[in-house]
């Protein structure tokens, strides 16, 4: 039986995602005859989501949690893929945001900074698919829409929230070990966020 995915692409890519701070991806040692040079960012984004291999083409959501910087990146490829593929990096990148929105705090713990990745640009993403904005239920709901609108493109009863949280667990196991420590600044804002957050649910 055929594999339904080319494993020497998911090794390229995992390669790739490894030189970007993923560390956590595992793949076979390149072949000779492959040349290994950095994949344009634009590129990168679209096999990932193609590449059929769902720990490899979810892993965009730990590269988007670790580099926020990628948002330009991340819109070309929305505008400038094959409708199936931009729909792949649509859904990850809404799964990036409500995932960021839910741990927001231990993420703030693990990289010793505050999460980054910005909801603004991709307003459209949640609006245009009648899904919640990452503030709602702090993400919660958010996911449980995704995989809803997820299930119903599939037309199967499919568990996409275990793929997604599976690279948060894996983000936050790597990050963590680093032990970092956190600014006085950082605690400061985390614990007026929580202060803030604590009076928003009193007064709902």
């Amino acid at each position: 039986m055929d594999a339904p995915f080319d494993w020497q692409e998911v090794t390229i890519l995992i390669h790739e995602l490894q030189a970007k701070g993923v560390s956590y991806l595992m793949g076979d040692e390149l072949p000779l005859d492959v040349d290994e040079h950095e994949i344009d960012l634009v590129q990168l984004l679209q096999r990932l989501a193609a590449c059929g291999y769902p720990l490899v083409e979810n892993a965009i959501i730990t590269l988007l949690l670790l580099h926020p910087e990628y948002t330009p990146f991340v819109m070309q490829a929305l505008q400038h893929s094959e409708r199936d593929t931009a729909e792949a990096i649509a859904v990850v990148t809404l799964a990036t945001l409500y995932l960021q929105a839910w741990w927001f705090f231990r993420l703030a713990f693990a990289f010793g900074h505050l999460p980054g990745f910005p909801e603004e640009p991709f307003a459209f993403l949640w609006e245009e698919r009648h899904l919640p904005s990452p503030s709602s239920g702090y993400g919660r709901d958010g996911l449980l829409a995704l995989q809803e609108y997820q299930q119903n493109r599939y037309g199967l009863p499919l568990n996409f929230l275990d793929d997604w949280q599976n690279q948060m667990n894996h983000l936050l196991s790597q990050e963590e070990s680093y032990h970092r420590s956190l600014s006085d600044g950082l605690k400061n804002t985390l614990k007026r966020i929580s202060l803030e957050e604590s009076s928003r649910r009193g007064s709902e």
